[in-house]
């Protein structure tokens, strides 16, 4: 079996997420994607992100009638903060042995990778898929050393649209998989400041979840009154 691992805060969930997930288990034929909201994310900081159970819902209604998209509560149940490393390891222990599992991660996080906890045991036991984000480029994943030499003309193909995926191995068990998905101009950080500033989302969200966010009132500025 083959399985996808979407985390994030998802403060919202939004179209853009959905789309990465599905374009990614087309291409890599993934028997399903597992939407994973942190609980706790180690490098989020502030009072701007939800309550976990509020974006938990929204992640649950937003995969509701998208086939092969699922969510997972494991690291909202798990107390602590939601190390990915972790994650992982209760997967491996969840699944059937011979399960592979593949990390889908943006190209701006990915170039983060060295801070996370144990990203060398990280790569050891996934295979590890970058999608293509706005404002990145996938040139810049030379300056990762741990990564050993890439193909440059590989990745400037990838960067000027005229390649859409790329491979090279890790270990002897893991790969390194580029993806440059269709661009999607929307963020949740977007999404905050559109509904903090009464402005229209323009279906930047799954209809459920914008109804949601509508019902309970969340993200509006909060205003004081003399």
């Amino acid at each position: 079996m083959r399985i996808g691992i979407f985390g994030g805060t998802f403060n919202p969930v939004h179209e853009g997420h959905l789309a990465i997930a599905g374009e990614v288990r087309h291409s890599l034929g993934l028997d399903r994607v597992l939407f994973i909201p942190a609980g706790r994310p180690p490098h989020k900081k502030g009072g701007k992100i939800l309550p976990a159970r509020h974006r938990l819902e929204m992640v649950r209604l937003a995969v509701q009638g998208h086939a092969g998209l699922e969510v997972s509560e494991l690291e909202i149940r798990r107390p602590g903060k939601s190390y990915t490393i972790e994650t992982v390891k209760e997967l491996e222990r969840q699944y059937a042995k011979g399960t592979r599992f593949y990390l889908i991660l943006g190209l701006d996080a990915f170039l983060e990778i060295s801070t996370w906890r144990a990203p060398e045991d990280l790569l050891s036991r996934c295979n590890i898929v970058v999608v293509s984000r706005p404002g990145y480029q996938f040139s810049d994943l030379a300056r990762l050393d741990f990564l050993g030499p890439l193909d440059a003309p590989s990745l400037s193909a990838l960067d000027r649209g005229r390649r859409s995926r790329y491979e090279q191995r890790l270990t002897p068990d893991t790969r390194l998989i580029l993806i440059r998905v269709t661009a999607h101009k929307v963020s949740a950080t977007q999404i905050r400041d559109h509904l903090s500033g009464g402005k229209r989302l323009k279906n930047l969200l799954p209809p459920l979840v914008e109804s949601y966010i509508i019902d309970h009132k969340f993200y509006r500025r909060v205003t004081n009154s003399s």
